[in-house]
């Protein structure tokens, strides 16, 4: 659990409001670009307030659709959306730049009250695609690349996958489907208060490490075990090759074949 330690330190210090779906009065602004990159290169984002979703087209440039939202054009300022692009790497950030009107220890000094809803489009070869986010819903389709996704409140849902996998989340449900399993591939899912559920090809080799401390652990797959417990699972699925590992403090774990 010692990947969550970053996120749980940046939430102390900036805990905004996600109010985007509570029905309150919001102003949006939109934003909307299209950057050229290799077909290896990688794409990163950062953001915090505000749902992620990333699809996978055959084109070798990075789509980015956002919507900025706050809850008055004064908030709405203090967001800034900033993309570094390079022919091999953009990353995409949102700041929330502090309120000068705030004396210094007002937390609404901190506070934007809004922030930024993406949409964006990557080449299905990229080499990587990383995010790491706060109270936002990460969705991926497609993405046959490394994939790498830190949340705190929220879900992650991909379907599509198949290349090296890491996905934690804190205070969030993990949902993977896997379009392959190829020897020495890595796939490695993590929860503090969540659920995960994977799902991969009948014919999946890997060996299976699962283990959550307070939720259930369960594989359909047929399985040679070397540990079976309520809580554990342990083993190797054909003749391995892959590496599977699932972890969670408070929610189940589940490894199904995909249909």
């Amino acid at each position: 659990m010692m990947k969550f330690l970053p996120l749980l330190a940046l939430s102390l210090v900036a805990s905004i409001p996600a109010f985007a779906h509570s029905g309150r009065p919001e102003v949006t602004v939109n934003f909307s670009k299209t950057y050229a990159i290799s077909d290896h290169g990688t794409v990163e984002i950062g953001n915090m307030n505000g749902n992620v979703q990333i699809v996978a087209w055959e084109r070798n440039e990075v789509s980015v659709e956002a919507e900025k939202f706050a809850r008055d054009d004064e908030d709405l300022k203090r967001i800034e959306i900033v993309v570094d692009a390079a022919s091999d790497r953009i990353v995409i950030k949102t700041r929330h730049h502090k309120n000068e009107d705030r004396p210094w220890w007002s937390k609404d000094r901190w506070s934007s009250n809004g922030g930024v809803r993406y949409r964006i489009k990557v080449p299905a070869s990229l080499a990587s695609f990383k995010a790491d986010v706060m109270n936002s819903n990460v969705t991926v389709d497609g993405v046959r690349s490394r994939v790498k996704i830190n949340s705190m409140n929220g879900r992650i849902t991909a379907s599509g996958l198949n290349g090296d996998t890491d996905l934690g989340t804190m205070n969030g449900a993990i949902s993977a489907t896997f379009a392959r399993i190829k020897s020495g591939q890595s796939i490695r899912l993590e929860t503090m208060n969540g659920s995960c559920r994977v799902e991969v090809p009948q014919d999946t080799n890997a060996t299976l490490r699962a283990s959550s401390m307070n939720g259930g652990v369960s594989c359909d797959l047929p399985i040679t075990l070397e540990k079976s417990g309520r809580h554990s699972l342990r083993g190797t699925i054909g003749h391995g090759g892959a590496s599977i590992e699932l972890h969670s403090m408070n929610g189940s774990l589940s490894l199904r074949s995909r249909t």
